[in-house]
């Protein structure tokens, strides 16, 4: 049986309670509206039946009181007349005497006796007023029980009738389809809720499938099985949640290759700086350095690894508080044309040592306020890299423009520059074009401008190469305000 929480089993209970419920509610007031629908006609009929009725014993009434004068003043009259009316009429006609019944008995003008109960006194009222009533059917006597009797008083003569003429006749029968409605009604039920119960199990089979083939999927993603297949070119729903987990499930798989690539370029950058501290400690342990000169130079590559060291794990933990939005940003007033100068002096080395020409063009900057040793880290980073992928004999151009309350600074190099295809990735932690570094200095610069309120984009530089623009408010905004550590 289905678990009634699976949403196979509510498919199927939302696909067959409405259609089950829609036909129970149809049959019902379908077979309502037929008997309704029947009584109906049935009032009509006998309301027809009645007028015809009244109409007849109006004109009965009258020929007796015409043609039977003589058997009302006590002559004696043929009966046979009284027989032919009846025949004519293609019934029984009833008679009940009033007065001077001996003379004007039932017998006498060939009719048939009746005895009536007692009546309202509307409709003796009515009959003492000359008109045909439909006699109660309580008044009846049980052989015409079921029948339709109307009655008119005869009046040869005077203002009282001497009997009552009764014409009778079968009810109209009018046959209710409605039971034989109701019969055919319930297999048609059944027939209709067993389809409406395979539909259900078909469409739910057919929507739960897809959802069981992604949680499929989802647990072979989730064992490192990273080739699972699913519909991407449905158009429905399901077609959306499938691309929806293609795209995540390729993202966790270069999230995974980003990792183990990270994992080998950390190894590798830590490696380095350690294994040259160790031999260096090694040799200094082992007196191979004996005259002071060796040793100093010992010492400063021990410390020149250490720094390395230092400032990779300092650009992990940045990232990590970073990316938890857990860093601590300082509000103070930043000279930016200092800080420029600082950023192109410090980086100058290198360059010169490779021959490429760097420059800062900036006019006379505002103060701004803000963290001036991460502005001062994200331009770095910029300049690093504009250093590293320009090749010898180039060209490094720092500038900056303040305008609106903003700053533009803007790092542009002669380098191969940055395929528009490739410009999202490069700001990818521990993303590297050549395999090399840790592929952290572009991350963090990007981190820490969003978190100052601003931003790092790259584009095409007029020396050839990459052009990086950094943007920042000249005051902190809402969004970047110091964040406890």
């Amino acid at each position: 049986m289905l678990a009634l929480r699976s949403l196979r089993a509510r498919l199927l209970i939302i696909g067959i309670v409405p259609v089950v419920v829609a036909l129970a509610v149809t049959a019902v007031l379908t077979v309502r509206s037929v008997g309704d629908f029947a009584d109906q006609q049935r009032e009509v009929k006998r309301a027809e039946q009645v007028r015809d009725l009244r109409q007849a014993a109006t004109a009965i009434s009258k020929i007796y009181a015409e043609r039977f004068r003589p058997a009302f003043l006590g002559e004696a009259v043929p009966a046979e007349t009284g027989n032919y009316l009846g025949e004519a009429y293609g019934g029984d006609l009833y008679y009940l005497s009033l007065i001077n019944a001996e003379s004007a008995s039932a017998e006498v003008l060939g009719l048939v006796p009746i005895k009536l109960g007692s009546l309202p006194e509307d409709v003796v009222r009515r009959l003492a007023q000359g008109r045909a009533v439909e006699l109660p059917a309580a008044a009846l006597p049980a052989a015409l029980s079921g029948d339709v009797a109307v009655a008119r008083g005869v009046f040869p003569a005077g203002s009282k009738p001497f009997g009552l003429v009764v014409v009778v006749q079968p009810a109209v029968e009018v046959t209710s389809p409605a039971g034989t409605l109701r019969r055919a009604l319930v297999p048609a039920f059944a027939i209709g809720t067993g389809v409406a119960i395979l539909l259900a199990l078909l469409l739910g089979l057919r929507l739960v499938r897809p959802l069981r083939r992604l949680a499929a999927a989802a647990r072979a993603v989730a064992r490192g099985d990273e080739e699972v297949e699913l519909d991407v070119q449905r158009a429905d729903e399901i077609g959306m949640v499938n691309r929806a987990f293609a795209d995540m499930t390729h993202r966790l798989v270069e999230a995974r290759d980003t990792e183990r690539l990270f994992l080998m370029r950390v190894s590798h950058e830590l490696r380095t700086p350690l294994t040259a501290i160790r031999s260096q400690v090694d040799a200094l342990a082992d007196g191979v350095f004996d005259d002071l000169e060796s040793q100093a130079a010992a010492y400063a590559a021990i410390t020149a690894e250490s720094a390395r060291l230092s400032r990779l794990v300092g650009d992990l933990l940045d990232l990590a508080r970073l990316q938890a939005r857990r860093f601590g940003l300082e509000a103070d007033e930043v000279d930016l044309n200092v800080l420029l100068d600082q950023v192109v002096t410090g980086q100058g080395g290198e360059a010169r040592e490779r021959g490429i020409e760097m420059g800062l063009q900036a006019g006379r900057l505002p103060v701004v306020i803000g963290d001036g040793d991460r502005i001062l880290q994200i331009v770095s980073n910029l300049v690093r890299n504009a250093v590293r992928w320009t090749p010898d004999d180039g060209r490094i151009t720092v500038s900056a423009l303040a305008e609106a309350g903003r700053v533009w600074i803007t790092v542009d190099d002669s380098g191969r520059g940055i395929p528009p295809e490739k410009r999202a990735a490069i700001f990818q932690a521990f993303y590297s074009e050549d395999g090399t570094g840790t592929g952290l200095g572009l991350a963090i610069a990007r981190e820490l401008a969003l978190a100052m309120g601003g931003s790092v984009v790259v584009g095409e530089s007029p020396h050839g190469g990459a052009r990086f623009v950094v943007e920042l408010p000249c005051t902190p905004a809402p969004s970047a305000a110091p964040v406890p550590g």
